[in-house]
């Protein structure tokens, strides 16, 4: 009786087996796809899975509020961190067991050294000119190009007359400069120098320059010929932070040892050592200071370049350098002349930063360009002075932080004079905001000041003994970056629109400003055991003398990071490893104690005020790391997994559903012809489960063979067992789906069934006068079958909205970590097809319910049809009706996609509404595609036939 039911309903049953087959097959397909997928996924978060170290160690209390509420850890904030672990305490950890390295790193401070730039100006002259000033202008160009801070202006007078310089007499309170001969033998004297006074370093007056160039027959102060080329010297400073290491745990965790590109690497327990020093200022000629062992970066880390503007001035400028001798009132006079622009040339700190490496390798090869001031030699090997900062101050704003601006008393970096050209040796960056407090400086001390015929000089000096690229240490995978502050500073972005066009598309990286919201990394390295002399009272004075500004040698660590030993996985076992380490260091130190084990790198959005010189209010994208990520997306690829295999199985289930009711209801006459000459209920329902598995198998079979050919067309890597459920699942699919129905179908009454229908209320309801009305109306008749086809395109369109949102409103991942955008909350194509298929199937489900309300109402179509209804109008019926059931289930599918992605996100965005806008446009377009082939079932309908047996 199965085989005779299946031949008397060909076509229906062919059609029910190719959708059984075709979506078992799909199923199959994307299960294998997303199960290669998901290894590939799998196996980058176990290969970035263990970064640098496994645990971070940090003083109590430094861990900011939004830190423990989005379990992240900050970067780039080593600079600021002013020890707080002893050394006790890093004994003790390195005590617990299972460990492999504890590494400490601890924050000196910054040491300010200058090396000087010259610039040859003979090109630039007037040959023709018997005198003539340039003014060269310096600016300093940084925050990626959108800060232009200007220094003070460098004025070289060039004349062709000789200058002779006599010896000056010292503390005379007189103006002491060269006087310059005339043909004649007339001598007026210019650019002379008077004592000046102090004010700030950073003042237009302490910066700007005199220089006077001679011509043949010139002679110094000394008695010796003077040059006559027209060269003109600047200083350039760079702040080096200074951080010490242990060199042994450093070389186990970093692999520093491998890194150092010149000299030699520390080697273990090296420790300051006395050394001399050539002299350069006063008798004896020797000097003796303890020399702590540096290893330095062979590279900067610095966005600066130096931009010099060179004019020349007006011949009115001429008559004022001879007018009057004192050169303080003649620089402020040449600053209003007019004048040509002759060239302009640009200096990077690339180029100038070997000048530093070669200046602290072999300082006794450079005592001709010191430069003291203030009490510093910022040429020499000594350490006149270091300056500490404190954390950059952040405060919570929305979603992310801002940068809060700190006033600064530029005195702090050193003392000016107003003579002009003392203050090269401070950076005039540091004339930019800050957003950084706690700023102490601390001068060298002399153990013997008192010792007669003696310069009192600072003790500490640095002895380079190697130099290291920072590219070269293992800072870990990129995906699995945790703060390496020792040795890199990533920059930041832009973390909006307008940020990012105000960059350019460029990261804003650190510069010499000291207060500012980006510290570079250490660029000088030393040991643990020259911890104590830098940091003790002995040797060096705080200023201000406040307690909170002094330093720390009895707690002189920043951090320490911790690595276990032997091999960890995801697995449970290795986290409980971890967790357990963590705790014991914890107990033991009552330290911060952060697990990085499974982190990745984050964004976090900080508003950096708008800077003095340029650089508008940005809000820049800052990387720091959140904890635990790999474990979350591990779980959250099974989740997504599952999420869409349920959805296409749930939409194949719909649409054999619709199928299945469909048919019963077709054969309800002949159901309760059965039941009336004797068939019970359970044999009806038998019958129909019956052939009903057979419909199952067949396309079971069907989707083996389609999935298998997939298979390997696809070149997908082959699992027999994916395909070979293919068989159980069709059967399960077609017995659920049609196990209601059929239930349904058996429990009719035989009489209501093979009675003729009639209407059985009379009460008047108004005709409808439009098409879409009409359309509407038809849908309300059927409510459930409405539903089910609705509920197919919602599921599709939901599931769009989410992936849309994915791709365009979250960037391509979810979670917003590094290794989450190279994972699967990523779109990925396996997801798209999944999502395709289950619009697909919506789309099959709506030409199937359009397809049976054609065939239930075919008498009442044909009556359309014979009172001059042309085929326009009843295809607008038709395709209104389809579109109809489109804006039903593509808004119910919007609305719940859209609260699936604004969960992610925290807030619907307008990118989030444009994405749900395009998949409700998606599904409501693609219902109406589905009436092509009801539309044909319409154009072949009997019309006579139909209303003859009417």
């Amino acid at each position: 009786m199965t085989m005779a039911q299946w031949r008397v309903r060909v076509r229906r049953t062919g059609a029910f087996v190719a959708m059984i087959a075709a979506a078992v097959a799909a199923f199959t397909l994307l299960t294998s796809a997303a199960t290669a997928e998901r290894l590939d996924a799998i196996g980058t978060v176990v290969a970035n899975y263990r970064p640098a170290y496994d645990i971070l160690v940090r003083p109590a209390g430094s861990r900011l509020p939004l830190e423990q509420q989005r379990n992240l850890v900050q970067s780039g904030q080593l600079a600021g961190m002013n020890g707080g672990i002893t050394v006790a305490q890093w004994r003790a950890i390195q005590q617990v067991d299972g460990l492999a390295v504890a590494a400490p790193v601890s924050v000196v401070g910054y040491s300010m050294r200058t090396v000087p730039v010259e610039v040859d100006l003979t090109a630039q002259l007037d040959p023709t000119a018997t005198q003539q000033v340039l003014r060269v202008q310096p600016t300093w160009v940084t925050d990626a190009g959108l800060s232009d801070i200007p220094d003070g202006a460098a004025y070289v007078y060039v004349t062709r007359n000789p200058l002779r310089q006599p010896k000056p007499a010292r503390y005379t309170g007189q103006l002491v400069g060269p006087q310059e001969v005339s043909g004649d033998g007339t001598s007026v004297l210019v650019c002379a120098a008077g004592e000046g006074g102090p004010i700030s370093p950073l003042a237009e007056r302490a910066r700007s320059s005199l220089t006077c160039v001679g011509g043949p027959g010139s002679i110094g102060y000394d008695g010796l010929p003077q040059a006559t080329t027209a060269v003109l010297r600047l200083g350039w400073s760079i702040p080096f932070l200074i951080a010490a290491v242990d060199p042994t745990t450093e070389a186990a965790l970093a692999r520093l040892d491998t890194a150092v590109t010149s000299g030699r690497y520390f080697t273990d327990s090296e420790g300051p050592r006395p050394y001399s020093f050539p002299e350069p200022l006063s008798n004896p000629p020797v000097m003796a200071y303890d020399g702590v062992p540096i290893l330095m970066a062979d590279r900067p880390q610095l966005d600066t370049t130096l931009r010099l503007d060179v004019q020349r001035l007006d011949p009115a400028a001429v008559q004022l350098v001879r007018a009057d001798p004192d050169q303080e009132k003649v620089r402020a006079a040449l600053g209003a002349v007019p004048g040509t622009p002759v060239d302009r040339r640009q200096v990077t700190a690339q180029q100038v930063y070997p000048g530093f490496v070669d200046r602290v390798r072999d300082p006794a090869a450079h005592t001709g360009d010191l430069i003291y001031g203030d009490g510093i030699f910022n040429g020499s090997p000594l350490l006149g002075a270091f300056w500490t900062i404190g954390p950059a101050r952040l405060v919570p704003d929305g979603d992310g932080l801002r940068a809060e601006a700190v006033g600064q008393d530029p005195k702090i970096w050193g003392t000016g004079s107003s003579m002009g050209d003392t203050a090269h040796a401070v950076p005039m960056e540091l004339a930019d905001l800050g957003v950084r407090g706690g700023i102490a400086v601390h001068h060298g001390l002399d153990r013997d000041p008192l010792v007669i015929g003696r310069t009192a000089l600072p003790d500490v000096g640095l002895q380079l003994v190697g130099t290291f690229g920072p590219g070269k240490v293992d800072v870990g995978g990129a995906l699995s970056a945790v703060p390496m502050d020792t040795y890199f500073n990533p920059g930041v972005t832009g973390a909006d629109a307008a940020s990012r066009q105000a960059l350019g598309g460029a990261t804003l990286r650190p510069n010499a400003n000291l207060a500012g919201l980006l510290s570079q990394p250490p660029l000088m390295l030393t040991t643990m055991e020259s911890v104590p002399l830098l940091l003790g009272d002995r040797d060096f004075n705080t200023q201000p003398s406040y307690p909170e500004y002094q330093l720390r040698p009895e707690a002189p660590i920043s951090a320490i990071r911790v690595r276990l030993a032997g091999d960890l996985g995801i697995d449970p076992v290795s986290r409980e490893k971890v967790r357990l380490a963590a705790a014991r260091i914890a107990e033991r130190t009552g330290l911060q104690v952060d697990i990085t084990l499974g982190s990745s790198p984050t964004a976090v959005s900080v508003a950096y005020p708008e800077g003095r010189y340029g650089r508008p209010a940005l809000t820049v994208a800052q990387p720091w790391v959140r904890k635990g990520v790999a474990v979350v997306l591990i779980e959250a690829i099974d989740r997504k997994s599952l999420l869409l295999s349920g959805l296409v199985l749930t939409v194949c289930g719909l649409a054999v559903l619709n199928a299945t009711s469909a048919a019963m209801r077709s054969r309800r006459p002949e159901l309760a012809i059965l039941s009336c000459v004797g068939w019970p209920r359970r044999k009806i329902l038998a019958l129909l489960l019956c052939e009903a598995s057979g419909s199952g198998l067949v396309a079971g079979a069907f989707g083996t063979a389609l999935a298998v050919t997939g298979i390997t067309l696809f070149g997908m890597p082959t699992d027999w067992r994916h395909a070979l459920l293919a068989v159980p699942a069709a059967l399960a699919l077609t017995l659920l789906a049609t196990l209601w129905p059929a239930w349904r179908a058996t429990r009719a009454d035989p009489a209501a069934a093979v009675r003729p229908a009639v209407a059985l209320s009379l009460r008047r309801s108004r005709a409808p006068r439009r098409i879409s009305t009409l359309a509407l109306a038809n849908l309300a008749r059927t409510p459930g079958r409405t539903l089910l086809g609705a509920a197919g395109i919602a599921i599709g369109v939901s599931a769009l909205t989410v992936l849309l949102a994915i791709t365009f409103a979250f960037h391509g991942a979810v979670t917003g970590t590094l290794l989450g955008e190279a994972i699967s909350l990523q779109a990925r194509t396996v997801d798209y097809l999944a999502v395709a298929i289950t619009v697909v199937l919506g789309v099959v489900t709506v030409a199937d319910l359009v397809y049976l309300n054609i065939q239930d109402r075919s008498a009442e179509l044909a009556l359309f049809r014979a009172v001059g209804w042309p085929e326009r109008l009843l295809h607008r019926l038709v395709t209104i009706e389809a579109v109809g059931i489109g804006v039903l289930g593509g808004t119910a599918g919007a609305a719940l996609g859209l609260g699936g992605a604004a969960w992610f996100v925290g807030q619907v965005t307008a990118p989030l509404l444009w994405c749900a806008l395009a998949a409700l446009l998606t599904g409501v377009a693609v219902s109406g595609l589905s009436v092509l082939v009801p539309m044909a079932v319409l154009r072949r309908l009997p019309t006579a036939q139909l209303l003859a047996e009417e």
